[in-house]
């Protein structure tokens, strides 16, 4: 979490240096734009994907809260900077895995 924070004032801070300049602020805008439609469609995919799996199976409450208990101390630990948090890349690749 502190890394995309840390990303998201850099990108703040490089905006900022560009703001007056129109023509700058247009090509980034239009490049957010496409990199935001491409995310938006990776995660449309995944979704089907996820629909047509057949061997779906709902959690039972003592898996539910198991996974829950196990996240909360990866976070518990990621904010304790004992644990590395995955990148969004990281994370889109498990997820097609």
């Amino acid at each position: 979490m502190n890394h995309t924070m840390s990303l998201n004032a850099e990108l703040l801070r490089e905006l900022s240096g560009i703001a007056d300049d129109e023509g700058c602020v247009r090509k980034v805008l239009n490049y957010v734009k496409r990199v935001a439609a491409q995310r938006r469609k990776e995660e449309e995919e995944v979704c089907a994907v996820a629909d047509v799996e057949a061997d779906y199976r709902p959690l039972t409450k003592e898996e539910l809260v198991a996974d829950l208990n196990e996240m909360c101390e990866e976070v518990k630990q990621i904010w304790a900077g004992k644990l590395k948090g995955k990148t969004w890349e990281e994370f889109k690749h498990e997820l097609h895995d």
